[in-house]
Order: structure tokens, then sequence, then C-alpha cells
């Protein structure tokens, strides 16, 4: 019976899921990214659910439910031209117009055959200037089977003026081949390694060899989860130029940071 009844409460969960767009109870929040003089250069747009029968779901409850039954594609979607339109509101505010805004895109996302299509459409449409929208992706992106095709995927992307970040670097599938090969612009520094960063020297080795290996493909770094200023600190001691995490801002409106 418990576990009809955890069926019966995921499924119920998934359907409501599948209608999250059409009733408007998907909202992106915002969280800075900062640089060395803690001024804000970027953004990253995070998506929430607000269910009009459950109530506010946890991303870490209904992304793996999205990942699973394929609503993080249109979902995916959605958030990705939310934040275009962010990104050309912005343009027009002077304390806004350079920021960057980072969007997150999964692989089932990524793989669509019209996703490089859809993803020029919207720069061209929002007029995007350069460098300005960063797609972040985590490492299982890169094990797609059709490497020919992703490659030429990344290539026009990037030709498109999208740069892209690898989000939780080190801690999935990390290559060096497709950080060389696939124009990779960004890497963040997942926060696994910065919590203990300010005391521990595994971390403290593990944050200089990323950084050394960005120094060494001209690539950006973004320390994820900085919390401390004793982070900060370290972190800013060893090279790090960007960073994110609560103790720059919380995800919340944008309103909040203009």
């Amino acid at each position: 019976m418990r576990q009809l009844a955890a069926d019966k409460a995921y499924l119920s969960l998934h359907d409501a899921l599948a209608n999250a767009s059409a009733r408007g109870e998907l909202f992106l929040q915002y969280q800075p990214i900062v640089d060395a003089a803690l001024k804000i250069i970027g953004m990253e747009a995070l998506m929430r659910w607000n269910s009009t029968e459950y109530g506010q779901i946890p991303p870490a409850q209904f992304v793996p439910l999205a990942e699973r039954s394929g609503a993080i594609i249109y979902m995916g979607a959605w958030a990705l031209h939310e934040g275009c339109q962010q990104l050309e509101q912005w343009s027009r505010m002077p304390t806004a117009s350079e920021w960057t805004l980072s969007v997150n895109v999964s692989a089932h996302q990524f793989r669509e055959a019209d996703f490089v299509d859809d993803v020029v459409h919207l720069v061209q449409r929002y007029g995007i200037a350069p460098g300005r929208l960063i797609l972040e992706v985590t490492e299982n992106v890169f094990l797609d089977s059709n490497a020919s095709r992703q490659q030429k995927g990344f290539q026009r992307i990037r030709e498109a003026g999208v740069g892209i970040a690898v989000d939780d670097f080190g801690t999935g599938f990390s290559s060096m081949c497709y950080l060389r090969n696939l124009s990779v612009s960004q890497i963040k520094i997942d926060k696994t390694f910065i919590d203990d960063v300010a005391v521990s020297k595994k971390d403290q080795g593990i944050v200089g060899a990323i950084l050394m290996l960005a120094q060494a493909l001209d690539v950006d770094v973004v320390a994820e989860g900085v919390e401390t200023p004793e982070q900060l600190a370290y972190l800013k001691g060893v090279g790090c130029s960007a960073f994110q995490g609560y103790l720059f801002g919380r995800p919340g409106d944008v309103s909040a940071f203009l």
C-alpha cells in the first residue's frame, strides 16, 4: 500500500509538472556573479516551480523528475527564452547593460536536433551582444556518441557569440579533450571543492590545478558556492577572479540587484 501511494504521488507530481509551463507556474530567480572587486558582472538564471496544487517545489525534487520524464526539454527552452528577454531588457539599463547571463541547459535539451538553431534564432531576435549569453552544461553533455555533430553544434553556438560553461566542474566526466576541442569558454568550480578550500590542502590542490588548466586553455573560471570571507580571501589569493555564492547574494528577484 505504501509503494502504491508513493507511485500515485509521483504520477500526480509528474502530471502537474507536465502542465507547469502552460499554467504559468515556472519562474526564474537570479544569483549574482561578482569579480574580485565584488562588482556584479553577471547573473545565473535558476528555474523555480510554484505549483498551484503542491506549492513551492524544490529544484532538487522537480529537476530530476523533469529529466526522467523529458519535460526538461520544453522547460529548458522556456528558461532560455525568458533569459534572452531579460538580457534584452538589461541592455537598456546602465547598471546591467554589460552583465552576462548564464542559463542551464540539460543534456537532453542540448541533444535536440533543433536546439542550436533555436539558440542562434534567440540571439538574433533579441540582439544579444557577443559574450553576454552563457549556456551552462554539466559534463554528461560531452558523453554524446555523435562527437562530430556535437562539435559542429558547439562551433555554431560559439560563432553566434554565445559562451559555454562547464558547470560542477570536477564532479563528472572530466576530459581534457572536450575542453580543448569544443570551444568551452568557462569552467565553474563545483562547491564541493570550495567548502573547505580555506583549510583543506587537498581542496587547495584541486582548485589550484583547475586554475592552472583554465589558464593553459585560456578559459574563464568562476568559483561556485562561496559562503565565507575566508573562502573568498583564499580564492582571490590564488588567482581566481570570479565568484558566486551566498556571500554575495542568494537567488531572488533580479530587481533586488539593480
